[in-house]
């Protein structure tokens, strides 16, 4: 048997008894199996008295594996292995599905919050996907983002510090001598346009279309861009094109890559010249 904390009904001053927790026999009916998996006992993890708890069943978990960061001890058989191997490496999960979900639970880490300003999200291009997790995961949040997003990490601080999308420059259609659309010859310009980051959590592709290298994974992410008539088009494009698009605004705020074509200039460089750029020159991670 396991015991919990339980405020007694009807009572206001904030008076709390240890009640057991009764533990439904493996053979009953599917229906109370149905019921147990409605309301998980999670909740009452964080209320229950550790000494009360069955001591050769408790881990204890340091963030990413390191002691010198913050650390918890739980009962395993409360989460999810997806939730105690988030602890553990910082590795973010597939994005969650948010449709009848607690309001006050860390979908990442698995513990129950306090209260809502404990809550933060992020969010994939679908508004119902991403992650939502507390206070304590969002530095640990930014880290993962930031592994996928180094070469282009400085809009991310832009869009944090100042409250708003930043446009980013992102290449459209190549055009000929006479602005015509031309998706055959790599040599003809592209037409840039600003875009605005509906997503900063990647999605990983691979990338067929550069003939000069064999087939690789990247990440992508998602942009949109409003017409005059308030109508959004989105689509998914590389951190890669969107760092090298953007390579010249980092010392000239009214760069404009319809002039130089920086994905045309860098067409016959290598992958590991790109990435050495790439890295070479990614702000660092704050």
């Amino acid at each position: 048997m396991s015991y919990a904390l339980c405020q007694m009904p009807g009572d206001t001053d904030g008076t709390y008894a240890v009640v057991r927790v009764l533990n439904v026999p493996d053979d009953v009916p599917c229906a109370i199996e149905s019921m147990k998996s409605m309301n998980p006992p999670r909740p009452f993890q964080s209320d229950t008295p550790l000494h009360l708890c069955d001591q050769s069943k408790l881990v204890t978990q340091h963030r990413l594996g390191n002691h010198s960061l913050p650390h918890r001890t739980i009962d395993p058989k409360m989460y999810d292995q997806s939730e105690i191997d988030w602890y553990a490496t910082g590795i973010l999960p597939s994005p969650l599905y948010m449709c009848f979900i607690y309001a006050l639970k860390c979908y990442l880490c698995g513990d129950m919050q306090t209260s809502s300003d404990d809550i933060c999200g992020e969010f994939t291009e679908n508004f119902k996907e991403g992650y939502r997790f507390c206070t304590a995961c969002n530095p640990y949040v930014r880290q993962a983002l930031y592994k996928t997003l180094a070469p282009i990490w400085r809009f991310r601080l832009e869009y944090e510090r100042v409250d708003r999308r930043s446009p980013v420059w992102v290449h459209r259609t190549r055009r000929d001598e006479h602005g015509n659309s031309d998706r055959t010859n790599s040599g003809r310009p592209f037409r840039y346009t600003r875009w605005f980051v509906s997503s900063w959590i990647t999605r990983k592709s691979i990338n067929k279309h550069d003939p000069n290298v064999e087939p690789f994974e990247e990440d992508l992410i998602c942009v949109e861009e409003w017409n005059a008539l308030g109508d959004a088009m989105s689509k998914t494009v590389s951190v890669m094109d969107v760092f090298f698009a953007n390579r010249g605004s980092l010392e000239d705020p009214n760069y404009d890559p319809n002039v130089d074509d920086p994905l045309n200039q860098i067409r016959h460089m290598t992958l590991d010249e790109k990435r050495e750029i790439m890295r070479r020159e990614s702000v660092p991670f704050e």
